[in-house]
């Protein structure tokens, strides 16, 4: 079941031929469909998610506009359906659109004070009576890499994964369920502070309703474990996991007013 909780968020939204635009009025004033198409701005491809990490459900280009660091996703299928109906969607409604309800719901999470990108915009585009297509831009995340990228290359302490749990369970408190958690969909800046992204088919459950919880963060574990059975070198143990289960169970003493911003998770 999901909630209806609504954003507080200024935006816009327009029509322009078959595409349909909602940006955030908070980023620009003004918005031009040109940022959706990705020949008309130069590719920032420095991003070492591109190297390590799949982009989920959706192709992603990296690039800058009014000095703001951003990030192009285009949506598309995955799985055995991706390879036959690559990048459209049955429409029944704007507001049902994949784009539309992550944007709203990447407006709720910051409206909580959860960790999560700030969205700039999206776009539904009908090119049929049926079917759309569309992308969404966000702001990137400055300097930060994946939680994969980052054990490839170095073990993480228990304290940081105890951190990793707290920020997990701090959208749990809030009936949040990311519909593809695992290692590259956490990330970490160089402060320390900890993020999700892409949340793409995620959604805001009943409050009453936290049957979910358990099976979202098995899908994160059979993730590491994933990447540790791909590579050995991975820096993944179960001492690490047991500290992200302390983090989490610890955050169930945590009222809701009073867990920590990401700026207060550091390792």
């Amino acid at each position: 079941m999901r909630a209806t909780t609504r954003s507080t968020a200024r935006t816009t939204q327009y029509r322009h031929k078959n595409a349909y635009v909602l940006f955030n009025e908070s980023v620009f004033h003004s918005f031009s469909d040109s940022l959706f198409d990705p020949a008309s701005h130069q590719r920032n491809d420095q991003c070492p998610s591109q190297q390590s990490c799949s982009q989920g459900r959706g192709t992603v280009v990296f690039f800058e506009h009014e000095e703001r660091e951003l990030i192009l996703k285009r949506y598309h299928r995955g799985g055995l359906l991706g390879r036959f109906v690559k990048n459209s969607y049955l429409f029944n409604g704007l507001n049902r659109t994949r784009m539309w309800r992550e944007f709203e719901l990447l407006n709720i999470m910051r409206d909580l004070g959860l960790p999560v990108p700030r969205p700039v915009a999206v776009r539904c585009v009908r090119n049929s009576p049926m079917f759309y297509q569309g992308e969404m831009i966000a702001e990137r995340i400055p300097n930060a890499r994946t939680l994969a990228e980052i054990l490839l290359d170095e073990s993480l302490s228990e304290k940081t994964w105890e951190s990793i749990g707290l920020v997990i369970r701090r959208f749990h408190q809030h009936s949040i369920e990311h519909a593809d958690l695992n290692a590259c969909n956490i990330m970490l800046n160089s402060s320390g502070q900890i993020f999700l992204i892409d949340f793409d088919k995620s959604q805001m459950h009943n409050q009453r309703d936290h049957s979910w919880c358990q099976a979202n963060l098995t899908r994160l574990r059979r993730s590491l474990n994933k990447w540790k059975k791909r590579d050995n070198g991975f820096n993944f143990e179960a001492r690490h996991w047991q500290a992200l289960e302390r983090g989490y169970q610890g955050a169930r003493k945590l009222p809701l007013g009073v867990a920590p911003s990401a700026a207060d998770v550091v390792r």
